[in-house]
């Protein structure tokens, strides 16, 4: 295409690259004479209805959004019935290419590549629309620093129901990003996004995604069931709130995330660098004010003159004393009152205060957190003890405040190794102590303390009241749908039941996945109970005459496409007049599409 002038307009400069749904391009505006990017369809998916419907939700869900984070959208069109949207161009690379060259990014650049991604998503949230496909390769940035959001094809406004899955059983999102929700085939919502973002958060600071595996079900299966690998024990120099603020995004359960895009971003902007420990800064170079001679007019006129021996050498014996003066007062300034400065590491700050001022120095205190378990006591000092310092000039002193203040969540309802793993991770200790429960599964948290959802010390211990289940021997019933019949067996002989019988029935499923269970998930049942499951034999296909009238000399070619999927089942040249009357194996609904010559030529449903 390059060369191309779409819409009478946009001049095809460059091909940037392309994806599974359309190609990328640089372009001129010949009108406002500026770069632009145009992505245009794929020119086979034009007629798959799917795909125009995800490229126009694009341009709607994008015309809707203004936002200095987010690719703006300039014009949409059609040229030769293949649909293209004019975008803005950013000049940079997308995260991905940026990971891949320079590896893990510092914490400075993960939390200001996050800041910006969030307001993205805040501003999008706010119009209710859901991104549903936050991942590094959609994420620009300019080399100024300038983070832009792109490619909300996958985006679905609030208001209107979609369905997470396509036709043929695709999980709409990326793998290796997308949530929990999204992997059990769920409606995507704002925390949806949140988790993505975390995810990309975690490659970003790490270098490599969260969870890997030999295919697509191995690693949506760790996102249902996993937990991402601790940060800080990969790299001890990732800031433990950053780690903290990555976990809490990622979180299984929904509940246990960020609100929202504006309170993750908060937690970046201000919980991430509030409690730092301070560096220290060099003591600034002092000025020292030196003699100006200034210059008189008439020196020169006077030049001319001669003077007497006499005076010439009582003016030099004057500017010799007037030197030595000076010399003598700045050397006596500089350098004079010098003293020892006292060592009060581990000294209460009242006490090194009073230590240092009666000694001869100026106080700075500066406060800081997590340097031992030990409060109100002096940590680190500038200069250190023993130095030698101008009497009368600023000694800093680091006082620790003890342990720093740490979010608890709140861990009702959730697994037992999910709390405690969260816990330790945020720097807490944890007691568990067990007893039954009629409705809380075994494993799981009744209640804690303290509380969740507030702040507490960092160290501190908290405990978890985890339910031993109920008092009688009854096990809860797992949810099997999704599952295969080897992972439904594994699943209940976890909690101590059998699978009983299993039939197949007709479905769009994938064949052999569970779609029925005899026992609802939830329902508490006797150890040792069976459990019979249907699981899906696919569709069956339906045999369907096509009945052909060549109208001229040519090749004809039948192209099925169903509930299956879009295959070519006749090719062949044939004479005018000729019929063709052929039995084909079909899945309700769907349409032969008949080509003559290489062009449609009509299409007849089934």
């Amino acid at each position: 295409m390059i060369g191309q002038l779409l819409g009478n307009r946009y001049e095809i400069v460059a091909k940037l690259g392309s994806g599974g749904m359309a190609h990328v391009y640089r372009a001129r505006c010949t009108v406002l004479n500026r770069i632009v990017t145009v992505k245009v369809l794929r020119e086979e998916l034009a007629e798959d209805r799917d795909f125009v419907r995800r490229f126009q939700m694009e341009a709607q869900a994008v015309a809707l959004l203004s936002h200095p984070n987010i690719v703006s959208i300039y014009d949409v069109g059609e040229e030769k019935g293949i649909p293209y949207l004019v975008m803005e161009y950013v000049e940079g690379e997308n995260l991905k290419e940026i990971i891949r060259k320079r590896g893990a990014l510092t914490p400075t650049e993960t939390v200001n590549i996050g800041i910006q991604v969030c307001a993205a998503l805040e501003h999008a949230h706010s119009k209710g629309i859901i991104h549903r496909d936050i991942k590094p390769h959609n994420i620009l940035v300019t080399p100024s620093g300038r983070v832009k959001v792109t490619d909300f094809g996958l985006a679905r406004f609030l208001s209107v129901p979609s369905a997470t899955m396509t036709q043929s059983g695709t999980v709409m999102g990326s793998v290796h990003y997308f949530s929990p929700e999204q992997a059990q085939g769920e409606e995507a919502n704002v925390q949806s996004d949140i988790y993505s973002l975390g995810a990309v958060l975690y490659e970003a600071i790490s270098g490599h995604v969260p969870y890997q595996g030999d295919n697509p079900v191995s690693i949506a299966l760790k996102h249902l069931q996993g937990e991402p690998p601790s940060l800080r024990s990969e790299n001890p120099s990732v800031p433990q709130q950053l780690e903290q603020i990555i976990f809490k995004a990622m979180a299984r359960e929904q509940r246990m995330r960020f609100a929202s895009a504006k309170e993750m971003q908060l937690a970046l902007s201000q919980g991430y660098s509030e409690k730092l420990s301070a560096f220290l800064e060099e003591e600034q170079t002092r000025s020292i004010p030196l003699p100006i001679v200034q210059e008189k007019n008439d020196l020169k006129k006077k030049k001319k003159k001669k003077m007497h021996p006499a005076a010439i050498a009582a003016l030099a014996l004057c500017a010799a004393l007037l030197i030595g003066g000076l010399a003598f007062g700045f050397f006596k300034w500089y350098f004079g009152g010098t003293l020892i400065v006292p060592e009060v590491i581990g000294e209460s700050q009242a006490e090194a205060s009073q230590k240092l001022k009666d000694a001869g120095f100026q106080v700075d205190v500066n406060e800081v957190f997590d340097r031992g378990t030990e409060a109100d006591v002096v940590v680190q000092q500038d200069p250190v003890g023993g130095m030698k310092a101008k009497k009368g000039r600023s000694v800093r002193i680091w006082v620790n405040q003890g342990q720093s203040d740490v979010w608890l969540p709140d861990f009702t309802g959730a697994s037992e190794r999910e709390a405690r793993l969260s816990l330790e991770g945020r720097g807490f200790k944890v007691k568990i102590t067990r007893e039954n429960h009629d409705t809380v599964a075994n494993g799981y948290v009744i209640r804690q303390f303290p509380e969740g959802d507030q702040e507490q010390p960092k160290g501190s211990e908290i405990t978890l009241i985890v339910s031993s289940g109920p008092l009688v021997k009854d096990v809860v019933v797992p949810s099997l749908a999704g599952l295969k019949e080897e992972q439904a067996k594994a699943a209940l002989g976890a909690v101590g039941l059998n699978l009983g019988e299993v039939k197949e029935e007709e479905s769009k499923e994938e064949k052999g996945v569970i779609i029925k269970q005899s026992v609802e998930p939830g329902t508490s049942v006797k150890k040792g109970e069976s459990i019979n499951v249907v699981v899906s034999s696919g569709l069956k296909p339906k045999e369907n005459k096509l009945k052909i009238e060549v109208p001229a000399a040519g090749e004809i070619k039948v192209v099925i496409k169903d509930a299956q999927d879009t295959r070519e089942v006749y090719k062949q040249v044939h004479q005018a007049g000729d019929v063709i009357e052929k039995d084909f194996q079909v899945y309700p609904p769907g349409e032969y599409q008949i080509y003559f010559q290489g062009e449609l030529n009509k299409t007849v449903p089934f």
